[in-house]
C-alpha cells in the first residue's frame, strides 16, 4: 500500500470513528434515564442497539468508499458465525473493526470505551484508529508513518507523536493490565509474578494496548481475542516503538488469539512468565 493511500485511509478512518463515536454518545445519554436493547451472545458476552448502529454506520461507509475490500466486524461475524483465521490471499484488503469496544463498560456507564478500525492488508495492519469518545482521545497510526494521540483539553486539542521509552525499571514497579477476573486466566499463573505496582483490568483491549504504546500502561496481555480487538492498537504499539507479540513470542500479527505489548524490558520478563504456563480453556 502506497504512502499516499495510507494517508488517504486515514483521513477517512478518522471521521468515520469520529462519526461512528456520535452514535454511542446518543445511546450513552439515552442509557442513563433508560436501559438499551440487549443481546445475549452466550460466551461471547453481550451486544447492544449501540454496537449495532455504530457498526451498520461504519459497514456502509466502508462499503461505499472501498467497495473491494473485505470486511470484519464483530457484530455481523457473529450473525454470520464466521470462523476468523485470515486471509488466504496476502494482498487481499480487510477492515477489522469493532464498533464499540467495552461493551460491558458502556451497558454498565464506566466511560471507558471506544471504537476500533483498522485496515489491513494480507496480515499487515496498514491504518488504525482508536476513538474514545468519553475522554475525547483519539490513537493513530500508518504502517511506517509513526502512530500519535490526539486529546481534548477543554477548547483546546493537543496532539503528540508515541514514543515508549525503554525503562529500567523492574517488574514490582510495573502497572499491569490484564483480565484477572476470567476463567481465561488461573491463579498459579499470577502466582509466578514477582511484587508489581498494581495490577489493572480496564475492559478495553483496544484501549489497554493503546495506553501501552502511550506509556500510561506498562504492560498488557491477554488470551482468546478477536482480530478486531487487537489489530488497531497492535499497529499502534508497533509504530510506537513498544514490543508486541502473541503470549508465546510469535511476531504480532492481528489473527493471532493472544498478544503481549509491554515496554522494554520488561517484555522479556513477562514473556518468560507467559511461557512457562499453558494457555487457560
Amino acid at each position: 500500500m502506497k504512502k499516499t493511500e495510507r494517508a488517504e485511509a486515514l483521513a477517512f478512518t478518522l471521521k468515520l470513528a469520529e462519526d461512528a463515536s456520535k452514535i454511542l454518545m446518543n445511546r450513552s445519554e439515552k442509557l442513563f434515564t433508560k436501559p438499551l436493547k440487549l443481546i445475549h451472545k452466550g460466551s461471547l458476552g453481550l451486544t447492544s442497539e449501540a454496537d449495532l448502529k455504530s457498526e451498520e454506520l461504519v459497514i456502509s461507509r466502508i462499503q461505499r468508499k472501498y467497495p473491494h475490500h473485505e470486511i470484519l466486524a464483530e457484530e455481523d461475524s457473529y450473525v454470520r458465525k464466521l470462523k476468523i483465521q485470515g486471509p488466504d490471499d496476502n494482498d487481499q484488503y480487510t477492515w477489522l473493526i469493532d464498533p464499540l469496544d467495552g461493551t460491558n463498560n458502556f451497558l454498565n456507564g464506566l466511560p471507558f470505551f471506544c471504537v476500533s478500525l483498522a485496515l489491513v492488508k494480507g496480515f499487515e495492519v496498514q491504518v488504525a484508529v482508536v476513538h474514545n469518545p468519553i475522554i475525547g482521545e483519539t490513537f493513530y497510526a500508518t504502517k511506517g508513518g509513526g502512530a500519535y494521540l490526539t486529546r481534548k483539553f477543554g477548547k483546546k486539542k493537543l496532539t503528540k507523536k508515541l514514543r515508549a521509552p525503554v525503562v529500567s525499571q523492574p517488574l514490582k514497579d510495573a502497572l499491569i493490565s490484564t483480565n484477572l477476573g476470567s476463567r481465561r486466566h488461573n491463579a498459579e499463573l499470577i502466582r509466578k509474578f514477582p511484587q508489581v505496582r498494581a495490577f489493572r483490568r480496564l475492559g478495553s483491549a483496544a484501549l489497554e494496548l493503546c495506553y501501552v504504546a502511550s506509556g500510561i500502561l506498562d504492560v498488557y496481555w491477554e488470551y482468546h481475542l478477536q482480530p478486531w480487538d487487537i489489530a488497531a492498537g497492535g499497529l499502534i504499539c508497533q509504530e510506537a516503538g513498544v514490543p508486541i507479540s502473541d503470549i508465546q513470542g510469535r511476531s504480532f500479527h492481528p489473527y493471532h488469539p493472544s498478544v503481549l505489548a509491554a515496554r522494554s524490558p520488561l517484555y522479556e520478563d513477562v514473556l518468560t512468565i507467559l511461557k512457562s504456563e499453558k494457555s487457560p480453556i
